[in-house]
């Protein structure tokens, strides 16, 4: 098992940052390391989801929804090089005052195939940090 995680501050309501992380038609003109999500947000549907891994090819995994609370988290559960390696993928949005969010994501890696991914995992939490930190220019520009 592998984890990368990270969280960042914005300066925004959490419905706010919600909408835009939900916003997955948008993705592509903002967000570094997930450059295409498709599919409907509900919970048991499957999205495409196109990652971007700094230095490396984008990449395709299947993620089915798991858990939606408005607001508060989303969960999806992935998979990765061919069914050796299953990720959970949590997104955790707290309202830390009026016009103040944290957003955090934590995405835990599983399986046989983990310890022949570390270097893509590794290079995933650049991505990640990548991520956040564009959720967060966006929010606060709006």
């Amino acid at each position: 098992m592998k984890e990368i995680k990270g969280s960042v501050e914005i300066d925004a309501p959490a419905a706010l940052v919600w909408e835009a992380a939900k916003d997955f038609a948008s993705y592509p003109k903002w967000n570094p390391f997930m450059v295409s999500v498709s599919g409907e947000l509900k919970v048991g549907t499957v999205l495409d989801v196109v990652v971007r891994t700094p230095g490396r090819k984008d990449r395709r995994f299947p993620s089915k929804v798991m858990e939606i609370k408005e607001h508060e988290q989303l969960l999806f559960k992935g998979t990765q090089i061919k069914g050796l390696v299953s990720s959970d993928h949590f997104i955790d949005f707290v309202q830390l005052g009026p016009n103040k969010t944290k957003f955090s994501q934590n995405i835990i890696f599983k399986g046989i195939g983990v310890p022949l991914a570390g270097g893509e995992i590794k290079d995933s939490q650049k991505g990640l940090d990548q991520m956040n930190g564009a959720l967060k220019v966006r929010c606060e520009a709006k």
